[in-house]
């Protein structure tokens, strides 16, 4: 991004662009090196007590999670929603597993009712492993790229 030819980036708090260079968002006033000090357990908590508007998503994996566990959960265990489950995403990470046990019961169904639809169900089958294979290697490109976004929260003077 730029404006009039300068480097931008987006503000995590309000997604207003700002310049690379600037220390605050000039629409809401966040101060962008606090963020460094932000974490994941922090935003956890404020979850818990219906903070929303006190946590941000970022792209950069806060200093209590490791990049490298990101990546594993994320490969291994993405189609259950790993990645999702280790940066505390409960709600996405349960999609994954809806998902999952849907893709199962289709397999599983598949087999058995093969004869009975005329291969209706391998169609179905076929759609839901693209959708839901494309999703997983979507996860895992974005997590590799830093486009992956985690919940994290500000120390508690920077919360306004």
């Amino acid at each position: 991004m730029a404006i009039l030819g300068r480097d931008t980036k987006k503000c995590p708090r309000c997604e207003a662009k700002c310049l690379v260079n600037q220390l605050r968002c000039p629409e809401c006033g966040l101060i962008f090196s606090r963020v460094e000090e932000a974490t994941n357990a922090a935003a956890v908590e404020r979850l818990k007590n219906k903070e929303k508007e006190s946590v941000l998503y970022v792209k950069k994996v806060p200093k209590d999670l490791k990049k490298w566990k990101l990546v594993l959960f994320t490969v291994l265990l993405g189609l259950v929603g790993g990645g999702y489950f280790y940066v505390h995403r409960w709600q996405r990470g349960l999609w994954y597993i809806l998902g999952f046990v849907l893709w199962v019961l289709c397999v599983a169904l598949n087999s058995i009712l093969v004869g009975v639809w005329n291969g209706a169900l391998i169609e179905i089958l076929a759609v839901c492993v693209g959708i839901y294979g494309a999703a997983w290697i979507f996860d895992v490109v974005w997590v590799c790229t830093n486009k992956f976004k985690i919940p994290v929260s500000l120390p508690r003077e920077e919360v306004q």
